[in-house]
């Protein structure tokens, strides 16, 4: 009965249009402070112990770093690598566009970065080339889903800090499934160019590569040094957080785009990315500890175990229920949510951890850019300044196109699991 309560306050609050970061917690507050026998003393207990976590310390480092390797010009040398690697094939700068994400994502670790990083570069010059521009705007957000999930991430960091679980192993587990979404949203471009209005540009000779490659390289090690340094235990997440910014900063002064103005800029924003985050985190911290209280995440698994004993049966219907909720909430909200709720369903079916956390990441980012809400891709047009209801049609083979890739990771484990697997043998 709590629990449902719990939920019906939630769930008015959001219809009133009270943010879901401020939902969370004011709907466990109505409740805390209506149980009898509950000191209110819990609140602000279980606010700020859910923030004392050291591994949450990597979030406003990896933000940061982000911003400053982006303003520091990355982002056109990447672009200038990937043109000269996949320039000359079939649908030219969208095969551009996705290899751009797919390399910009060891930076960023975030779709929204992504767009906005890649799409203010390349949309323009995809309309000029003569792709449609809903198209331009289709390919730039259906390729930015692939920023959470390549190595550094930051919804693997969330999802480590909250479960316990390796965000270095996390990290790896991340690098396959994201490079078959590249490989299918790539191979699907190339089918389809022609109809998208791209055109090929000439084959770049083996010293374009060779020079965009040393101008691309500075960006391209960093998530090499990030990972590898975890995982051979260096350094923690946070530290390699650290090491992050620090390359970044020395990455900005050395190509003399970071000066005090704009640096002190990204700090401000990175801080303010940060705040938001964790005052997500600690209303979800209160809203956790009642449902947990309350046996809800054992009652949910014994109900779906009642519905079915199969496990891929199981993962379908969480995947399917994960896709329904990233289309009305974003998605760290998204995965603060249900990671409490989930992860001891996974546990019950005897679904491997982190299997079950990169489907579960995915699956919300999915939902993410799925209409309604579909915040990357109204960003998206807003960049391009493209109408959002032109985009809907054309956006929809690249959403099956990602799902398809979505299903065969859920149901075949080893894509997420070789490479962690093989590099801890």
């Amino acid at each position: 009965m709590t629990v449902l309560l719990l939920f019906a306050v939630f769930i008015v609050l959001l219809i009133i249009g009270v943010p879901i970061s401020f939902a969370m917690g004011l709907s466990a507050v109505a409740i805390i402070v209506g149980w009898p026998g509950v000191p209110l003393l819990i609140l602000p207990q279980r606010f700020f112990s859910s923030l004392d976590s050291f591994p949450l310390l990597a979030i406003p480092l990896f933000i940061l770093a982000g911003n400053l390797m982006n303003v520091s010009g990355i982002t056109h040398a990447i672009v200038r690598f990937a043109t000269a690697l996949v320039g000359h094939i079939r649908g030219g700068l969208g095969q551009v566009n996705i290899l751009t994400s797919l390399m910009f994502s060891g930076i960023s670790g975030s779709a929204a970065a992504d767009v906005a990083a890649i799409g203010s570069m390349l949309l323009p010059a995809m309309k000029r080339e003569g792709y449609k521009p809903e198209s331009a705007v289709v390919i730039t957000a259906a390729s930015a889903i692939l920023g959470p999930i390549i190595p550094p991430s930051l919804l693997m960091v969330l999802y480590g800090a909250m479960t316990g679980l390796s965000i270095g192993t996390l990290f790896l587990a991340g690098i396959l499934p994201g490079l078959v979404i590249a490989g299918l949203l790539m191979a699907f471009t190339w089918w389809k160019a022609d109809e998208l209005g791209g055109k090929r540009h000439e084959r770049a000779g083996f010293s374009e590569i060779l020079v965009s490659l040393k101008q691309a390289a500075p960006a391209l090690v960093l998530p090499l040094l990030i990972i590898g340094g975890i995982q051979s235990g260096i350094f923690t997440a946070t530290e390699a957080g650290i090491l992050a910014v620090i390359y970044a900063l020395i990455y900005g002064v050395f190509t003399g785009q970071l000066r005090f103005t704009n640096t002190w800029h990204f700090f401000r924003e990175s801080a303010i990315a940060t705040s938001s985050i964790l005052i997500i985190l600690g209303g979800a911290a209160l809203f956790s500890w009642i449902i947990a209280r309350e046996g809800f995440p054992a009652q949910l698994a014994a109900a779906l175990t009642s519905l079915t004993d199969n496990r891929f049966i199981a993962l379908g219907l969480i995947v399917v229920a994960l896709l329904a909720l990233g289309m009305f909430v974003e998605t760290i909200s998204a995965l603060i949510l249900v990671t409490p709720m989930l992860a001891p369903i996974g546990a019950a079916y005897g679904i491997d951890p982190i299997h079950f956390a990169i489907v579960t990441i995915i699956s919300v980012l999915l939902g993410s850019i799925t209409p309604p809400v579909a915040i990357i891709l109204l960003l998206a047009c807003r960049i391009a300044n493209v109408s959002y209801a032109r985009v809907l049609r054309p956006f929809l083979p690249y959403f099956g196109i990602i799902l398809a890739g979505l299903i065969a990771i859920t149901y075949l484990p080893q894509i997420t699991l070789f490479i962690p697997n093989f590099l801890t043998r």
